[in-house]
C-alpha cells in the first residue's frame, strides 16, 4: 500500500499524533487524516478500515470472555452492545488480557436488557471464570498429621488457609444453570433468579469448575481468607461440621499459627 503517514519532525508531537489517531478510532473528529498522504484510497477510508478492525478485534475479545452471555442475547445484539462498550471504555494498554472487566455492568444498565434480570450476573460469573483461569496452581495437601500434632495451647492460634486457585462468589442468580444452558444445551433453570454461593476452582488442565457452596461454607472460607483464627469461628460458623467437605474438595489446604508459619503452612 502506497499510503504513508507524515510524522512531524519533532519527537514531542509524535505522541500528540498518536493520541489523535487513537481518538479517531473512537470516532472523535480531529485532523489526523491530514497527516496521511493521498494514495489509492482516501485517508478517511483508510482510517475507517482501522476503526472497523479496532471494534471487531475487541468484540472478538469480549465474545471469548462472555461466550454464554453472547449465546443468550444473540450475536447481533451482543455486537451492538460490545461496540457501545468499546467506544465508551477503550483499552488503556496494548495487552487485552484484562479487557472487558466492566462489561457486565454495562449490559445491566442497558434499557434493552431490563427483561433479562439475570444477564449481568451471568456476565459477571463468566468474567470471574476467566479470572480464575489465570490463578496459580495449588499443590498443597491438607496436613492432617501436622494439625493433629499441635499442642492444646496452639489451637487458639490456628488459622485455616484457603487454596490459592479459588475465586469465591456470592451470586443473585442461577448462573451455573444459565451458563450450562447456553453452552451445553442443558435444561432451562427452574429458578433462574435463585441466589447462591460458589467456589470457582482452577484445575491442572487450566479449566475452571464451579463448586456449589452453602452460605455457611462460603462465610467460613471468606473468614479464613480474612485471617480470623479458628477459635473465633467456632460457634458462629462451626468448623467441625463444615471442614470435611471443604478439605475433601481441596478448598482448605493448610494452616498457620498466627503471624508465625505452622508446620502445615507454606
Amino acid at each position: 500500500m502506497s499510503e504513508q503517514v507524515d510524522y512531524p519532525s519533532d519527537s514531542g508531537s509524535v505522541g500528540a499524533l498518536q493520541r489523535e489517531f487513537a481518538a479517531s478510532l473512537l470516532g472523535e473528529p480531529n485532523e489526523v487524516a491530514a497527516h496521511i498522504q493521498q494514495g489509492r484510497f482516501p485517508p478517511e477510508a483508510l482510517l475507517q478500515v482501522y476503526r472497523n478492525n479496532f471494534i471487531l478485534s475487541l468484540t472478538d475479545v469480549l465474545s471469548i470472555s462472555y461466550a454464554a452471555t453472547q449465546v443468550m442475547v444473540g450475536e447481533v445484539f451482543f455486537a451492538a452492545a460490545a461496540r457501545g462498550f468499546i467506544l465508551a471504555n477503550p483499552p488503556g494498554e496494548g495487552c487485552v488480557t484484562g479487557y472487558g472487566a466492566g462489561f457486565a455492568d454495562w449490559l445491566g444498565a442497558l434499557p434493552t436488557t431490563a427483561h433479562l434480570p439475570w444477564l449481568a450476573e451471568l456476565a459477571r460469573f463468566e468474567w470471574q471464570l476467566e479470572r480464575a483461569s489465570l490463578l496459580p496452581f495449588e499443590d498443597r495437601q491438607w496436613p492432617a498429621q501436622a494439625l493433629a500434632a499441635l499442642a492444646p495451647d496452639e489451637w487458639d492460634r490456628v488459622r485455616l488457609l484457603v487454596a490459592s486457585n479459588l475465586v469465591l462468589l456470592s451470586v443473585s442468580a442461577d448462573v451455573v444453570g444459565l451458563w450450562r444452558m447456553a453452552l451445553a444445551d442443558a435444561e432451562t433453570p427452574a429458578q433462574p433468579l435463585q441466589p447462591g454461593w460458589l467456589a470457582l476452582q482452577k484445575q491442572p488442565d487450566f479449566s475452571v469448575i464451579p463448586l456449589a457452596l452453602d452460605e455457611a461454607q462460603y462465610q467460613l472460607l471468606q473468614a479464613c481468607r480474612q485471617g480470623i483464627p479458628l477459635a473465633e469461628l467456632d460457634g458462629e460458623l462451626p468448623p467441625g461440621a463444615l471442614l470435611p467437605q471443604l478439605v475433601t474438595q481441596g478448598l482448605l489446604v493448610s494452616f498457620s499459627l498466627g503471624a508465625e508459619s505452622g508446620p502445615g503452612a507454606q
